[in-house]
């Protein structure tokens, strides 16, 4: 193998970031700052890991390792902190001809699984691999599973009116009711962040479930990324908020995060969307994603839109004990 896998240096970090916007695999959560908040929130130790080939940069790698009573756990990403995806981020790969992509792949991956198991020698490994990144072939050569994971994507580059002509009849007429009645869009602060919150908070609490994600890692993520990265979008209705979504801007899409609490008003989260859609199009943006489509009850509201799927892989290892303490972790969450 003539990749080497290694913790980036101080030098390296001062460049993660530039190397995050140029991959097609970077998302706004490898993000160096993300990462940061991240570890700190999840009690985890963070490792951002480089792929160096002669001294060239091919990749890196952000995993959290943490350690719970005997167990001994590494992510990427780390659980409760709302992030769908991370691992590996690739440069210069989609150039490469089929024989040295694979070549690349099996031995950055190589190298990334000698880290951590000469590292930690853990009992549970996760991974989430990024939309696009499709070739998990060499992690199950090396003992993982994999799993197909699913999100939405809307070109909405080809403008408002050709989207909505394709929206299901019901989001159509939701839309124009909404309008009707005089509901109305609007970016908001860190208030309005902190009143969708305590409205997902009591939603959850209903369900008798504990909400994924503190009030305090909210914060700390809007205080890093408003504006630029982050938006705020509220809902009024009848000079009340009713509804509304923490949106994430990064490169050409603006990504559906965390939001759309359960409303009365059944036409308010359609207006949202709608709404979100109009905002990324006036703002140059070319996709918009939207999270939710591994989950039945959520995709069954999400694709009145029309999305198309869009594939990425959940990677796994464990011991004996990992695969039971997921087991017991899944069953207390109540899933």
């Amino acid at each position: 193998m003539n990749i080497e896998v290694r913790v980036a240096g101080n030098e390296e970090l001062k460049n993660w970031d530039s190397l995050i916007e140029v991959s097609p695999y970077g998302s706004i959560f490898h993000i160096l700052d993300w990462l940061r908040i991240a570890e700190k929130h999840t009690n985890s130790k963070l490792y951002p890991l480089i792929g160096i080939k002669g001294e060239k940069v091919i990749g890196v790698f952000p995993i959290f390792y943490k350690k719970k009573g005997p167990l001994k756990m590494v992510f990427s990403p780390p659980p409760k902190v709302g992030i769908p995806y991370m691992g590996p981020v690739l440069l210069g790969y989609e150039k490469l001809k089929q024989e040295k992509k694979e070549s690349l792949i099996m031995d950055f991956f190589t190298g990334v699984d000698n880290f951590i198991h000469d590292n930690f020698n853990p009992d549970y490994i996760s991974f989430e691999l990024s939309p696009g990144l499709i070739d998990c072939r060499p992690f199950k050569w090396l003992g993982y599973q994999a799993e197909p994971l699913y999100s939405y994507l809307l070109d909405i580059s080809v403008g408002l009116s050709d989207l909505e002509s394709n929206f299901s009849i019901q989001a159509r007429r939701n839309i124009k009711k909404a309008e009707k009645d005089g509901m109305s869009i609007e970016l908001g602060s860190k208030e309005g962040l902190l009143v969708l919150y305590d409205r997902l908070y009591g939603r959850y609490e209903e369900q008798e479930r504990k909400i994924p994600i503190s009030k305090d890692y909210l914060i700390d993520v809007f205080d890093k990324f408003n504006p630029k990265n982050l938006k705020v979008f509220i809902i009024w209705y009848q000079e009340d908020i009713i509804s509304g979504g923490i949106k994430l801007c990064y490169n050409d899409r603006i990504i559906d995060w965390i939001g759309q609490p359960k409303t009365t008003v059944r036409t308010a989260n359609d207006y949202l969307h709608w709404g979100v859609m109009k905002w990324g199009i006036e703002h140059k943006l070319n996709y918009y994603e939207i999270l939710g489509a591994n989950t039945l009850s959520i995709s069954q509201f999400k694709s009145k839109f029309n999305p198309e799927l869009d594939v990425y892989f959940g990677i796994k290892k464990a011991t004996i004990s990992g695969t039971v303490a997921e087991k017991l972790y899944k069953i207390k969450r109540g899933k």
